[in-house]
């Protein structure tokens, strides 16, 4: 090591002799720590396929299922840390929506459901203007992506989604056909 870097290192090393103590503890950073959650509490977690979905336990053999998109079942914390743990893609891809500030947080998934924002109602997506479906279509999970799918091609059918721009823009995302043989 050369002399220059030595004299570096002793700088950054001694440049916090003259500061209080306060001063120093205020630069550390502090380490956050999850919030932690009764695991029997009951979270309202809503269905974001386009149909009907069933969750069977692997731990208890509870089953739960959600009839529709946007129906809501409540599980426990305990529950869905086990969904996590044993079938992730019910909360990675999302098939599931945890609509609950500090379970979402605690099962951390904020960074996941901050990728769907602007698509809480997926019939208001179809609404959007082409460039903010492209944002949107870009950002975010594999699971979405089917889920709009199978709902713009439900909307071509009965003529509610026409708008030929979006339709090629969904196409060429998702790498599908939703043209109609009649």
């Amino acid at each position: 090591m050369t002399e220059s870097k030595k004299t570096n290192k002793k700088k950054e090393v001694n440049k916090n002799i003259d500061k209080p103590t306060s001063e120093i503890v205020k630069e550390v950073k502090q380490v956050k720590r999850k919030k932690q959650l009764d695991q029997d509490i009951l979270i309202p977690c809503r269905n974001v396929t386009d149909g009907m979905l069933v969750y069977i336990s692997k731990k208890t053999g509870l089953e739960t299922t959600w009839v529709e998109h946007d129906a809501e079942e409540y599980l426990t914390v305990g529950e869905l840390l086990t969904m996590r743990a044993s079938q992730p893609k019910f909360l990675t891809e999302p098939w599931l929506v945890i609509d609950d500030e500090d379970a979402s947080e605690y099962l951390d998934l904020k960074k996941l459901y901050d990728k769907l924002v602007g698509i809480e109602d997926l019939d208001e997506f179809f609404e959007k203007p082409v460039s903010e479906m492209e944002e949107i279509l870009n950002k975010i999970p594999r699971g979405l992506k089917e889920t709009i799918g199978i709902r713009a091609r439900k909307k071509i059918e009965d003529e509610s989604l026409y708008d030929t721009r979006k339709i090629k823009l969904i196409e060429e995302k998702l790498k599908i056909d939703l043209s109609i043989l009649l």
